[in-house]
């Protein structure tokens, strides 16, 4: 046989294979009922060349190629995808992924881990393999069938840390410790009653929440001994899309050169906490000190260094780790709020009247975070933002057992793969108001439900569960229901907003992200005024998947203290 007849015999071939794939895919979606006790595969999504799959459509432009494997006919569906010889279970309709967060199984983010950990810091193999064989899950009594030891169960004790640092008894603490820090920020800035016109929203907000951010979890002699590490962090953070791909240092290695940097400005600062740090320096909230930072960052030392093949070059890609993931999104997200704030005149008297109405002239500084937090319009701004902007691709796998997910299952040992993004633009799900506010555009209020508006709330009316004019879940207190004053809501929204994933591996960040967004648009609200010199925002698809896409473009602008 020569070779161009081989040659054609397997691009027929292929051919054959691609159109019966494609026949399948089309026939489950358009034909078969939905049966939500199904428990059958999700349909293969058709790809022409066989072992490479959907490989470079995913990785290259990953934002369009999941859209049209997980669409169809206006409606999200799920598809298997297959990836150089693997398959992926994309799961993009609501009622699965509602399904999957209720799933203790599905709990451990271990298999995102894994992948973050080697390519984004490039963690050995010889640590990578811990993380890997690590089936235990991230509950205090493991999997059944899981064999690991109590010091190798990482998950759990990073989960642990992270619960209690940042939804358990640290939360108050660090927060009070970032509204301080903000504060303090904005003072040094000496903006007066004049404009002061400053190059870029984005980088201000870099340089104003992001050090306060960092400083409240590590503290300040963290960023004192490394001047330059949040320009660094910076840095990083654009050198992640790239890294996220696989591509090598020597294909690209600026890429990879602020990382080398940021963990030597850790290990820099391990060196000098160990020698300085004393008990008695905690802060009289248990938390805080001048040297760790926080009671987060002293567990971490403790607890991880013990784990199997951990030294300090590994928890400072960690601890790297942790401080991309905090400001990575916060950011951007805060950022973009306070844009759409000051951007729309309207909204921000609103903003500024919720807050003089519930604060007076007390200091923000000196509010209870908790109280913030439930501001209703600030709430529905913040949700909004994140709907409109968060990309993020989430992970899951069940490590011992087949996973029923209503009409679809998930195998053993298998990667069901969702994304925030491609579910925060259902168009069949949002509430656009009879197309007055499209999914593709911001709305302030689509979040809040005014009882006496059965148009209102964030859940299209013909998908609804209940009528909204009837709230049944007693969310909110006595007093806004008694007065049926318009108030904040995700109900309903369970598998359609997960900017921070869901069920027991949701981000445990959450609620510091919320508070720190938050604080900074009220604080900035009612103490500055901004004027955008631009009032168009572009998001580049280079970081689809990866949370919040970065500005195309710079965003200048003017500040100035408001008149007392």
């Amino acid at each position: 046989m020569t070779l161009p007849v081989l040659v054609t015999l397997l691009l027929a071939q292929a051919l054959i294979n691609y159109i019966i794939t494609a026949y399948r895919w089309h026939l489950v979606n358009r034909f078969e009922k939905i049966d939500e006790d199904g428990g059958q595969l999700p349909p293969r999504y058709p790809s022409l060349i066989p072992y490479l799959g959907n490989a470079l459509s995913f990785v290259w432009d990953n934002a369009n190629f999941l859209r049209r494997a997980t669409c169809y006919d206006s409606r999200l569906t799920s598809s298997r995808i297959s990836f150089l010889g693997f398959e992926i279970y994309a799961f993009q309709d609501r009622q699965t992924i509602a399904t999957i967060w209720k799933q203790s199984t599905l709990s451990s983010p271990i298999s995102m881990f894994v992948y973050v950990f080697k390519y984004f810091f490039g963690l050995p193999e010889s640590v990578v393999s811990v993380y890997r064989a690590d089936d235990s899950g991230p509950f205090h009594k493991p999997y059944g069938g899981s064999n690991v030891p109590a010091e190798e169960r990482i998950d759990h004790i990073t989960h642990h840390g992270f619960l209690r640092a940042l939804g358990g008894p640290g939360l108050m603490p660090t927060t009070r410790r970032y509204m301080s820090a903000l504060t303090a920020r904005m003072e040094e800035k000496n903006f007066s009653r004049e404009w002061t016109e400053m190059a870029d929203f984005s980088s201000f907000f870099q340089d104003i929440v992001g050090f306060s951010l960092i400083k409240c979890l590590y503290g300040p002699a963290m960023l004192r001994l490394n001047p330059d590490f949040m320009q660094g962090l910076w840095g990083f953070d654009e050198s992640v899309p790239w890294l996220a791909r696989g591509v090598p240092s020597f294909i690209r290695p600026s890429a990879h050169k602020p990382r080398q940097n940021l963990i030597g400005h850790l290990k820099r600062w391990y060196a000098y906490a160990r020698e300085h740090f004393d008990p008695s320096s905690i802060s009289p909230d248990g938390d805080g000190d001048p040297y760790w930072g926080s009671n987060l960052m002293r567990y971490r030392q403790e607890k991880l260094l013990t784990v199997k093949n951990h030294d300090d070059d590994v928890l400072a890609r960690m601890d790297l780790g942790l401080a991309w993931g905090a400001v990575g999104n916060t950011i951007p997200c805060t950022m973009l709020s306070a844009f759409h704030i000051f951007k729309d005149p309207v909204l921000l008297q609103r903003v500024r009247d919720d807050v003089e109405s519930s604060f007076g002239s007390q200091h923000l500084i000196d509010v209870d975070p908790n109280k913030l937090i439930k501001e209703h319009l600030l709430s529905s701004i913040y949700a909004e933002t994140l709907r409109l902007y968060v990309k993020t691709y989430f992970m899951v796998s069940s490590p011992h057992k087949d996973v029923h997910l209503g009409r679809w299952t998930l195998p053993k040992g298998s990667i069901g793969l969702m994304n925030a993004g491609v579910s925060h633009m259902d168009e069949s799900f949002w509430n656009s108001r009879g197309g007055e506010h499209p999914v593709t555009m911001f709305w302030a209020d689509r979040f809040i439900i005014d009882p006496t508006d059965s148009q209102s709330g964030p859940v299209a009316p013909h998908v609804r569960e209940f009528p909204y004019s009837v709230e049944p879940i007693s969310e909110h207190d006595d007093k806004t229901q008694a007065t049926n004053k318009p108030f904040f809501s995700m109900d309903g929204t369970e598998g359609s907003w997960f900017p921070y994933g869901g069920g027991h591996s949701i981000c445990p960040g959450r609620f510091l992200a919320k508070s720190v967004i938050l604080f900074t648009c009220a604080l900035l609200a009612r103490d500055y005024d901004i004027e955008l010199l631009s009032d168009k925002v572009e998001m580049s698809s280079w970081r689809f998947g990866l949370g919040v896409g970065g500005l195309t473009h710079a965003l200048p602008f003017r500040i100035r203290k408001r008149n007392e």
